[in-house]
């Protein structure tokens, strides 16, 4: 074998290392983005959950079911006690949800119905905690509606990103 002949070969062979690299390179490049995708759908779809199952969810819960029995119970004999015994402290568990679980809300800032039912539900609880029944009513702090809407779109919207993103699995 001449001197030639073993620099094309070493040249052949180092042609082929520097592609073997480079495929390598490429390979772990194309890896680690596949991590970084997966990884950021498993963040997303763990922050969905927690949303559902931690805030929007128990909200809206509890928002639907204390509405209903205050629409049914509203002028009724058992109007006060249902107020006492099942609304006050359904708003007190509404209340903790959105002060310790503040941090699973999506919007930039905190929508004016929830700091108006923080408002409510503050008020309404003196009142009971006072015995001064139903006169707390005239107190210009209704229950702010809006705050049902607001949970229910909430809700709805991050369910359907919920259901969305488990397709994409």
């Amino acid at each position: 074998m001449n001197r030639g002949d073993l620099v094309k070969i070493v040249l052949a062979q180092t042609v082929v290392t520097i592609f073997a690299i480079l495929l390598g390179f490429a390979k772990l490049k194309q890896a680690i983005a596949q991590f970084k995708s997966e990884k950021v759908y498993d963040l997303a779809l763990e922050r969905l959950r927690k949303q559902l199952c931690d805030f929007y969810g128990p909200l809206y819960m509890l928002t639907t079911s204390t509405s209903q029995i205050a629409i049914t119970t509203w002028g009724t004999d058992i109007w006060e006690e249902v107020w006492k015994e099942i609304i006050v402290p359904s708003h007190l568990q509404i209340e903790n949800i959105l002060l310790t679980k503040i941090d699973l809300l999506d919007e930039e800032e905190i929508p004016e119905s929830y700091l108006l039912f923080l408002k409510h539900a503050k008020v309404n609880r003196s009142y009971v905690k006072r015995g001064l029944g139903t006169s707390y009513f005239e107190k210009e702090t209704p229950y702010p509606l809006t705050f049902n809407k607001d949970v229910l779109g909430t809700y709805e919207r991050k369910r359907r990103e919920y259901l969305q993103l488990l397709k994409l699995s």
